[in-house]
């Protein structure tokens, strides 16, 4: 029983050892994931930005981009009162873009 007692001390002792280098190791790996999902976000958040400053309109949810809005029965029709027969939107970050701009 010595032989197993001492064993099992030494995988006692390296376990212990490995438990100091753990958690910095464990902190490296969640701090780089943080940056690498933050610079992430921010490409995206600047591609989306950019993609609004080309293209500032897109199709009205409403009536998809006809500018008109029907009756039940498809015979007759009006502008659409959301985009005011236009069928275009503007864009949420375009929006943003234009409010940050008259400042």
């Amino acid at each position: 029983m010595p032989g197993l007692a001492r064993r099992t001390l030494i995988r006692l002792q390296k376990v212990t050892e490995m438990a100091e280098y753990v958690p910095p190791l464990v902190a490296l790996v969640t701090a780089g994931s943080v940056l690498l999902l933050a610079a992430f976000v921010a490409v995206m958040v600047v591609g989306y930005l950019a993609g609004c400053r080309i293209w500032p309109y897109a199709n009205c949810t409403r009536c998809a981009g006809s500018g008109k809005s029907g009756s039940p029965t498809r015979k007759a029709f009006r502008n659409c009162p959301r985009c005011q027969g236009t069928g275009r939107r503007t864009r949420l970050g375009r929006r943003l873009l234009d409010r940050n701009s008259n400042r």
